[in-house]
């Protein structure tokens, strides 16, 4: 007999429900949800091993005002069928993958590119990938001063993220997305995917 995990994986109503919190860029009602899909899954037990995490990590990652590091969203995630996406925000509104870029700013041109680099860096399950992302996105800010006034961070810290903080927190790559007008998703993986594959 199937566990609730693995009968849960990459369920459309689990799906919805993290991409309704994905859609609101409030790092509390993500974790929120996260929580509520691990609970729902059956096995925090099974998760936790599964993603290779501590009991007690995964218990506290999704309820601490700090909420997870990036490896470990993307792990708890993955042991749930799906990977992390990133879209501009209409395109999420709309559904589509891709809208026309006619009429498009410049600004919103390098956008929706980052979005794609984002996406694939995410896909390639390789850090020092999407490490690189980050730093070229950062690179493009015409004002790197102005544009971390916009996150969470200063202009120093946000230099500092994916090279003196090997694995730096979700929160820290959602508040730096917010900026740029862009934001989470998840898609489900296949299910020939290997469910621990994480950023390497």
């Amino acid at each position: 007999m199937a566990s609730k995990s693995n009968s849960a994986y990459g369920s459309k109503d689990v799906e919805r429900l993290l991409n309704s919190a994905f859609e609101t860029s409030d790092m509390q009602n993500i974790c929120r949800a996260v929580d509520a899909a691990v609970l729902q899954s059956g096995g925090v037990i099974e998760i936790a091993r599964t993603a290779k995490i501590d009991r007690v990590t995964l218990y506290r990652a999704f309820r601490l005002e700090r909420g997870p590091t990036l490896d470990n969203m993307i792990k708890v995630l993955r042991v749930l069928g799906f990977r992390l996406i990133v879209e501009l925000r209409c395109e999420l509104a709309s559904g589509h993958e891709e809208l026309p870029k006619v009429g498009w700013s410049a600004g919103r041109k390098r956008a929706a590119a980052s979005a794609r680099r984002f996406t694939a860096a995410f896909k390639s399950g390789k850090m020092d990938e999407l490490a690189e992302v980050f730093k070229q996105t950062l690179r493009e800010q015409e004002n790197v001063a102005e544009f971390a006034g916009k996150t969470i961070r200063t202009r120093e810290a946000l230099y500092r993220v994916f090279t003196q903080n090997p694995m730096p927190r979700f929160r820290t790559l959602l508040s730096f997305l917010n900026a740029l007008e862009l934001r989470f998703a998840v898609r489900r993986l296949p299910r020939s995917e290997t469910l621990t594959k994480t950023l390497e």
